[in-house]
């Protein structure tokens, strides 16, 4: 296995815009594919990588204004 291949899951979250948690949960239900290198998960930059979108769900919600609009 190249190094190249490998990326942390905190820089993987960095560059795919999404938490480290999410990564975790992708791995952990096969839909990435991850190593222990020396006692460190690591995932594999492989096609599943180059395919994986992540699910956004419970974003925060926004304050709401109880001003009317402006017209």
């Amino acid at each position: 296995m190249d190094p190249d291949d490998l990326i942390s899951f905190s820089e993987a979250a960095r560059q795919i815009g999404c938490s480290r948690t999410t990564l975790y949960r992708a791995a952990d239900d096969g839909r990435l594919n991850d190593v222990e290198v020396g006692g460190r998960r690591m995932l594999l930059k492989d096609e599943a990588w180059e395919d994986f979108e992540p699910i956004r769900t419970g974003a925060r919600a926004q304050k709401r204004s109880d001003k009317a609009e402006p017209e």
